[in-house]
């Protein structure tokens, strides 16, 4: 008795398990959460560093944050997990309708009995002559009328012998739905696989240099090597007229040893990929270049034309001090390019720095404070390209499944399990002549069968 027990605990435990997995309430609920932790993933940036998040939310809220796992959720325990509980809900749901599906291909209804043909959605019938004496001599005619594989098989009725006939289409229709399970089942994988063994972090490349290590994202930034390097040949940047940034791009090769294998010029959203690694164009920057710029002395009215490199300090002759350009801005408060100019005139005077706009060069000339003014001429300006790295060995693996995906699809909707039955059995109501019987099922579309099956039964009525 306490085996029988045992077995009994362990059953109902193993259907509780069952019932649980295959719940539709537990799709709903992991359905609902994804798409919630998704919104939280795209309202909350990602992998940004301590000090971008400091900026926009409290100390202890981005504590919190962290800890949860919010600020690089795609990679966190907890949504592997959500994953890991969708696929296995699905196996659980497929795995408890399955059988039934199965019963088509393992059992198939080979006879036109009197249950099927009173269930069925489209019957029709009419007088026939006699039994054939060669039931195969019916096959050509069936053939012609709906070509498939019939087949046919003798069974003694209530009322005497019978002959079933027999064709179906499209019996594999009914595995699309799970055809389209086991697609959702491969891109649950490759996003499990993109997230415990993905790669993502950016690199910054100067204009004619190279670059063979990227950086993580996040407060570690881990130094991730290539295995080969990647070089910035030009970047071009275009604005608008109010100095914001229109487009850009980078000119890059990837060398592999010394040998260049890949170029190709990058924009947003149209990326080079090599040996795995995807290279996105995500920002750029300005670190430097030659400013064209004219010092105006105001009481003596002598113009001196100088080239400054950005952070470069120039000593002026005669007695007249130092001059630097500190930094460069591309649209400094919405006016355009500016440069900004510390100025030591010596002599004991005090240094002291101004901004310098290139599209607006008579403003130096109007601040009547100092003894001298700047015009900002040109700048031979260079540039870094921003640039985010990217593997991720799991999305073929979600392309696959999205192929997968869109052929179950197709199957799932398009096609349908399509049957025939003709049976010709003795007429109870007139002995002398034989009674036949045609019935159609379609599982998917039956408007349309419907039409197919007159069709066909007014071919059988003009059967001789």
């Amino acid at each position: 008795m306490t085996a029988e027990k045992e077995l009994k605990k362990k059953g109902s435990l193993v259907s509780g398990l069952t019932a649980f997995f295959s719940s539709l309430k537990l799709t709903i609920f992991l359905l609902i959460t994804l798409a919630l932790v998704s919104i939280i993933g795209t309202v909350i940036p990602q992998n940004m560093l301590r000090e971008d998040y400091l900026k926009v939310y409290k100390e202890s809220t981005y504590t919190t944050l962290k800890a949860v796992g919010f600020l690089d959720m795609y990679h966190s325990w907890w949504f592997v997990l959500i994953l890991t509980l969708l696929t296995i809900n699905l196996i659980a749901c497929s795995w408890k309708h399955f059988p039934r599906t199965w019963r088509f291909f393992s059992h198939p209804t080979r006879l036109l009995d009197k249950t099927l043909e009173k269930g069925a959605a489209l019957s029709w019938q009419r007088s026939w002559n006699a039994m054939p004496e060669n039931p195969e001599a019916l096959l050509p005619r069936l053939e012609s009328l709906w070509p498939g594989n019939w087949q046919w098989s003798e069974h003694v009725g209530e009322d005497g012998p019978e002959l079933h006939y027999v064709s179906e289409r499209g019996r594999w229709s009914r595995l699309g739905v799970y055809f389209v399970h086991l697609s959702v089942l491969v891109i649950f994988a490759g996003g499990i696989i993109g997230s415990i063994f993905g790669i993502k972090g950016f690199v910054n490349i100067p204009e004619g240099e190279k670059v063979g290590t990227f950086y993580t994202y996040g407060d570690q930034r881990v130094p991730i090597e290539l295995g080969f390097s990647v070089e910035c040949r030009d970047f071009d940047v275009e604005f608008y007229e109010t100095g914001g940034p229109k487009e850009y791009s980078s000119d890059l090769v990837i060398f592999d040893g010394e040998k260049p294998v890949k170029e190709k010029i990058i924009e947003v959203n149209h990326p080079i990929s090599y040996k795995g690694f995807t290279f996105y164009q995500s920002s750029y920057g300005a670190y430097g270049g030659l400013v064209d710029l004219e010092l105006n002395f105001r009481k003596t009215g002598m113009v001196l034309p100088m080239k400054l490199e950005v952070g470069r300090p120039l000593r002026l002759p005669e007695n007249w001090g130092w001059i630097e350009v500190v930094k460069f801005q591309e649209n400094y408060m919405r006016m355009g390019p500016a440069v900004l100019v510390l100025r030591d005139p010596g002599n004991g005077v005090k240094p002291y720095q101004f901004w310098v706009f290139l599209r607006f060069p008579k403003f130096g000339e109007e601040n009547s404070k100092t003894a001298e003014f700047c015009v900002f001429k040109n700048i031979e300006q260079r540039y870094y390209t921003g640039l985010q790295v990217n593997k991720d060995p799991g999305v073929w693996v979600v392309w696959i499944g999205c192929i997968m995906m869109i052929l179950g699809l197709y199957v799932a909707f398009f096609m349908s399990h399509r049957r025939l039955w003709l049976r010709l059995a003795p007429n109870p109501d007139k002995v002398e002549l034989l009674r036949l019987v045609l019935v159609g099922n379609a599982n998917k579309n039956q408007p349309s069968f419907e039409l197919e099956f007159k069709e066909l039964a007014e071919k059988v009525k003009a059967w001789d």
